[in-house]
């Protein structure tokens, strides 16, 4: 059976007249010329046209066309599903164009402000020796360890050249052994941290994004939301230092008490770490 509007027409221009001979400004786009200019899939254009996100095409002789206006609705859709929204939100976006576009077209404006590094930290690429002046150390061998836990990586077409992809992880990773931490337990604990934290932002961003007017509320503009984003940044770093202080507080009381009970067992998790 045919979907809807299109009969038993294909959705393709094969074989169809040539570019000359229609005017395919007034008729519209085929299924594959969509497909080019938008580089959305053919399959996926027909789920958006079943699910009633674009509308079906019309037939003009052996052809089925969709109409001029569906190419500029379908690069929307891309663009809102680029940005991870779902089908049910999409939709909500197309059947609200007065609220919900119009608070698209404010997080369009404050995209800059909200991919802005939250702090000073960049790659780099050096050679061996300021690897280990920077982490601290005079073993060269430790170079390898180095880029066996990621902190660096040899570039392949470059003898004794390393790239560093965050000094400011590199620098952290020093600062740790500095303080009498071995290297490999520094880089455990990081990689410990960052899972944590990872789920932490992703869990916060969508907390925040669920609830917009609560969460900046008062801010009606561009630049007051901007503004408020800013102050965000400050108040969500401190907020964390301040959970983690109260959280690690606690979490070391609770194993000295443990500890100091010759009665029990305490406890270990993960395997144990061995120097490299």
């Amino acid at each position: 059976m045919a979907p809807a509007g299109e009969g038993a027409a294909p959705e393709s221009d094969h074989g169809a007249a040539t570019r000359d001979a229609l005017d395919l400004t007034a008729e519209g786009y085929t299924l594959d010329q969509l497909e080019e200019l938008t580089g959305v899939p053919a399959r996926t254009i027909r789920f958006y046209r079943q699910s009633g996100l674009i509308e079906a095409p019309r037939r003009v002789g052996r052809n089925a066309f969709y109409a001029p206006e569906q190419l500029g609705r379908l690069r929307f859709i891309a663009a809102l599903r680029d940005r991870g929204m779902s089908l049910e939100a999409v939709a909500k976006f197309l059947g609200d164009p007065e609220g919900e576009h119009q608070a698209f077209t404010v997080l369009l404006s404050i995209q800059d402000q909200l991919l802005e590094p939250w702090i000073e930290d960049h790659s780099a690429v050096v050679d061996g020796a300021e690897v280990l002046r920077l982490i601290g150390l005079d073993e060269p061998l430790a170079l390898g360890y180095l880029e066996q836990v990621g902190l660096i990586a040899a570039i392949d077409d470059t003898p004794d050249s390393y790239e560093v992809p965050s000094l400011a992880v590199l620098e952290l990773a020093a600062e740790m052994i500095s303080a009498g931490i071995a290297a490999e337990v520094s880089t455990a604990a990081w990689a410990t941290m960052q899972a944590r934290v990872a789920q932490l932002a992703d869990e916060l961003v969508t907390l925040f994004a669920e609830h917009p007017d609560h969460g900046f509320a008062g801010n009606d503009t561009v630049a007051e939301i901007s503004e408020g984003f800013r102050q965000l940044r400050t108040v969500a770093l401190r907020a964390v230092q301040v959970a983690f202080a109260q959280e690690i507080q606690r979490a070391l009381g609770a194993y000295l008490d443990l500890a100091s009970n010759p009665e029990a067992i305490v406890p270990h998790r993960g395997p144990r770490l061995s120097t490299p």
